[in-house]
């Protein structure tokens, strides 16, 4: 008994220094968010693990983490205990990444992707992963303007009429600028997936739009 109240004497110790880093951060301590994130690493590194996060995108979403928790620091109340107020923080930031990722998928796939007529194994998949890549890598090319309300409208899901308001502009001029930028990646991703018939292919997204 003794050796668990021992232990339970250094949880609560623990505890109590947790819950002190946010507040001393708050006030200029940088070292006290210092001490969070050496102790906090491994766990959200095995959260984004265990979430599927694959390695390409588990850094980016690290720091991510991180960033949010520095950003909400002023909302954290000392008589809470950290570990749960930061894991929430983890869970909602892998929830709108794969709401992210699935905004992505859906856009990609209305775009003239080759399609495979059997079931989608590791090949397909990793072709799949790398035309996404090239495509987010073309749009970093696009007009500013394009670049944002492509990236508004299909990655953080933002309708029109939100996005006119954000931008100051009318919500038909945003609908332009994301046409242009739809019908400007399918050209290159025609050209690219099939040189030779790009033309014919881009006609076809036209007449979709």
């Amino acid at each position: 008994m003794k050796h668990d109240d021992a232990s339970d004497n250094e949880s609560e110790v623990l505890d109590l220094e947790e819950r002190g880093w946010l507040p001393r951060y708050c006030r200029g301590d940088s070292e006290a968010f210092s001490q969070l994130m050496r102790h906090y690493q491994s766990l959200v590194y095995s959260f984004l693990y265990r979430y599927g996060i694959d390695s390409q995108n588990r850094d980016d979403l690290f720091q991510e983490v991180f960033l949010k928790i520095h950003q909400a620091a002023p909302t954290y109340r000392s008589n809470q205990a950290l570990r749960p107020w930061l894991v929430s923080i983890v869970l909602n930031t892998v929830r709108n990444y794969r709401r992210s990722e699935g905004r992505r998928w859906r856009f990609l796939k209305q775009l003239p992707i080759e399609k495979t007529a059997h079931e989608p194994g590791a090949d397909v998949t990793t072709d799949h992963r790398e035309t996404a890549r090239w495509v987010e890598s073309r749009i970093a090319t696009l007009p500013d303007v394009q670049r944002q309300i492509l990236v508004l409208s299909t990655i953080k899901g933002l309708r029109m009429n939100e996005i006119a308001e954000m931008l100051d502009m009318p919500e038909s001029t945003v609908k332009t600028h994301l046409r242009r930028a739809r019908l400007t990646l399918a050209e290159w991703l025609a050209r690219r997936e099939h040189p030779e018939s790009a033309s014919a292919n881009l006609e076809i997204v036209r007449a979709t739009q």
